[in-house]
């Protein structure tokens, strides 16, 4: 049982940095290049649909937290990406 809970933390704080790394990589070529930002955005839906199918292999709790995470997540690059591009066209 501890071995499972474990797992369970490893899992979740692993995919909270691999989320939030991708997304801040995808905010910046976002804000520079749209083009490019759309490439590395279909590059990272790719390896979170994975992530997502062996989440939910694992368990239902571990899948849907990895959903609660990237949702989660997503809202804050949207209103960061939104706040550097109103920026960008006030200046």
């Amino acid at each position: 049982m501890e071995n499972d809970v474990l797992m369970f933390i490893m899992v979740i704080l692993v995919q909270l940095i691999f989320a939030s790394l991708m997304l801040g990589i995808f905010t910046s070529y976002f804000v520079n290049s749209r083009k490019k930002g759309f490439v590395f955005l279909t590059i990272y839906l790719l390896l979170t649909i994975n992530s997502l199918y062996s989440g939910y292999q694992y368990s239902a709790i571990v899948g849907t937290s990895i959903v609660l995470i990237n949702i989660g997540l997503g809202i804050v690059s949207y209103f960061v990406i939104r706040k550097r591009l109103t920026n960008v066209s006030d200046s």
